[in-house]
Parts: structure tokens; sequence; C-alpha cells
């Protein structure tokens, strides 16, 4: 038997909105909320993206530009302007990495907007998903450099070593 509302208890009021239901699963207002607060840094975060995304790619283009006219170094010889040419082509690389990040982030953005507007348990599963591909993304890279760093130190610590023993004097002489 269900209770009558107590008529003196201070009014209250869904701000939210009604919860929808998928499945048997109710959004809780709670949760929206959570999410509608990370909304504007998500959006700053996707804008930055593809600022840099759209910088490196116009200053590799441009540079790539420089050193095949020829204004880079014409004094000297092909193997500067070989270096010059992969160093651009380096950073078009990595423009086309920061591609998917800023992809995902706004992505992410964008579905807890759809989120905010139906409340739907689709749109959240969206937004979640968004949100965690971008961190499996992140994972992979890190693992990636991670490997990198450790290779690179190992070699700088072949070559030091390899260096210092060349330096050594041999035992007889």
């Amino acid at each position: 038997m269900e209770q009558p509302a107590n008529p003196y208890s201070s009014p209250s009021a869904n701000l939210f909105g009604s919860s929808s239901q998928t499945s048997g699963q109710v959004i809780t207002a709670e949760v929206i909320s959570q999410l509608q607060r990370t909304k504007p840094w998500a959006r700053l975060l996707g804008v930055i993206a593809w600022l840099v995304v759209a910088l490196i790619l116009v200053g590799s283009v441009g540079f790539l530009v420089v050193i095949l006219a020829g204004f880079a170094s014409p004094n000297t010889g092909g193997t500067d302007n070989a270096f010059l040419i992969g160093m651009a082509c380096g950073y078009l690389f990595i423009s086309v990495i920061y591609i998917y990040p800023a992809m995902k982030i706004w992505g992410y953005g964008s579905a807890i907007k759809r989120l905010m507007a139906s409340r739907s348990e689709t749109d959240l599963v969206k937004a979640l998903d968004q949100q965690r591909s971008l961190w499996k993304f992140v994972g992979i890279i890190t693992l990636i450099l991670v490997c990198l760093y450790a290779i690179g130190i190992g070699l700088a610590l072949t070559v030091g070593v390899a260096g210092a023993m060349k330096g050594l004097p041999t035992p007889g002489q």
C-alpha cells in the first residue's frame, strides 16, 4: 500500500525531466548530470585537438613546400634537404595520428549532448563507447612510446658503453 504524499513537506521537482527506460534500465539524473558537467571540457579539448591537427598539417605542408621549392638550404647538398623532408613527413604522420583522438573527443561531447536531450540508455552507451575507444587509443600509444623509450635508452647505453670502452687503454700498453 502506497503512502499518501505529505502535504506539509517542501515541494520538489525533477529538474532533468522524466528518465527514459530501455530494457528495464533507468538512467538517473545524477548520471546525466555528471556527463553533462564533462561536456564543456570534452568540447574544449576537442576544439584544441582539431586546432593542433590543423596547425601541424599546415606547418608540415608549408615546410615541405619551402624545402621542395629550394628555399631551405640552397648552398648545401641534398643530405640536409633529405633530412628536412623526412622531418616534414614525420610531422604529417603525427598530424594523422592526432586525428583519431580529436574525432573521439568530439564524438564524446556530441554523444553527451544527444544523451542530455534523449535520456536514453542507447545514447549513454554511445557516449561511454566514445570515451572507451579514446582511452584505448591513448593506452596503446602510451605502450608504444614506453617501448620506444626503452629501446632508445638501451641503444644510448650501448653506444655510450662502447664509446667509453674504445677510449680505455688496453692492459700491457
